[in-house]
């Protein structure tokens, strides 16, 4: 028998409106580090550039990632994320991360 997952409920920002645009403005383009945790509790990561804001109200931002990735089900499955956004000098680590099989 299939199962349905059941929606997780948001937890309201601990941050306002305007300090989410203010953050997210500060951010033209660029390149940012993804990380989560598998479902068994495995730090995963990798390199996007695809990240762009969507809404204020309720704040959400966008990330993409390719169906053909291999650390597609873990992002997936997993019920958080985070995106770190790089400085010009973190050259290095967007590599790192941007490497297939790398220690991520």
């Amino acid at each position: 028998m299939p199962s349905i997952a059941t929606p997780m409920r948001a937890l309201p920002p601990d941050f306002s409106a305007q300090d989410f645009r203010s953050a997210l403005g500060m951010f033209a383009t660029g390149v940012t580090i993804v990380t989560a945790l598998s479902p068994e509790g495995r730090p995963i990561g990798l390199t996007a550039n695809s990240f762009n804001s969507v809404s204020l109200a309720p704040p959400l931002v966008l990330w993409s990632l390719a169906r053909s990735a291999g650390s597609l089900a873990s992002f997936t499955a997993g019920s958080h994320y985070a995106i770190n956004i790089l400085s010009a000098d973190q050259q290095d680590l967007a590599r790192q991360f941007a490497a297939p099989g790398a220690n991520r």
